[in-house]
């Protein structure tokens, strides 16, 4: 994959959800009930780095992950990496899309990211309870001095997209959706074709609902078969769909198994039966 900027990616992005965070879902709090969690970050931040030594370059953060901390933990673990090798994103929470809030808060995101530029802004949701709209002006103004490179939104349906494209002046380079070989009801194909036409890359986060595709007789049949592991299968069919996907994974053998995905060529039947789960 490249991105517009012609950045070569990495297939399997590093997903950082859970990273030096906890969380307990609470719908009064701000950030849902994330919070920072110290617990086990040195080993997350050696994971991290792991992954960047096996050549991915791909990172996916979010100001809701750990109320902003675990953008703090990925900026300990990319001390001593070479900027221009990475593709750092990041998402706006719905406290930080209203007029004048923007830029504030891409400010904090650079500092404890330990950057001088995101590759990828995000807004991370349509709510109906934010000015979500709001964020756009704020965008194309850090996109013109550089401090944010490109813009995405996640969880946005194809009018949401299209009302978008009516309000901002720099265009959706990206769409972060939950999509895996068990769930595709965002993903449908009118959002697919919309994405393809428009020049939107789709990113495919939850890529492996880990007991469910580990449990599926269909997909650990087809992993069988390619000597391969069902969390494997479950990433090959999302790199075929053009969607690469950002897992997370702490611990070295399940970052190379991440890996070992892409060297699996799916057959046209495989990719066929993955497609009517």
């Amino acid at each position: 994959m490249q991105t517009k900027s012609g950045k070569a990616l990495h297939p399997i992005g590093i997903g950082t959800w859970m990273i030096a965070s906890s969380f307990t879902f609470d719908p009064n709090d701000l950030y849902r009930g994330s919070r920072p969690d110290t617990t086990n970050e040195p080993a997350e931040i050696e994971a991290i780095r792991y992954s960047l030594s096996k050549g991915q370059n791909h990172i996916d953060c979010a100001e809701l992950y750990g109320a902003f901390y675990t953008d703090e933990a990925v900026g300990k673990a990319l001390v001593g990496t070479t900027r221009e090798d990475l593709y750092i994103a990041d998402k706006l929470w719905k406290s930080s899309v209203a007029t004048g809030k923007v830029r504030p808060t891409v400010e904090k995101m650079l500092m404890k990211l330990g950057t001088d530029y995101l590759d990828l802004l995000y807004i991370h949701n349509a709510w109906e309870d934010a000015p979500w709209r709001e964020a756009l002006p704020q965008i194309d103004e850090l996109i013109d001095e550089g401090l944010v490179s490109h813009f995405g939104v996640s969880n946005f349906t194809v009018s949401q997209m299209q009302e978008v494209m009516k309000l901002t002046k720099h265009p959706i380079t990206a769409n972060q959706v939950e999509y895996n070989v068990l769930f595709k009801e965002k993903a449908t194909q009118e959002f697919q074709d919309f994405c393809r036409t428009s020049d939107i890359q789709m990113i495919a986060y939850q890529p492996i609902k880990r007991t469910e595709v580990i449990d599926n007789e269909i997909v650990q049949d087809i992993a069988k078969q390619h000597n391969a592991t069902p969390a494997q299968i479950a990433l090959a069919w999302l790199i075929t769909k053009g969607a690469p996907p950002i897992p997370k994974a702490i611990q070295k053998a399940h970052i190379d198994e991440n890996l070992g995905a892409v060297q699996i060529q799916l057959r046209a039947q495989d990719i066929e039966a993955l497609d009517r789960l």
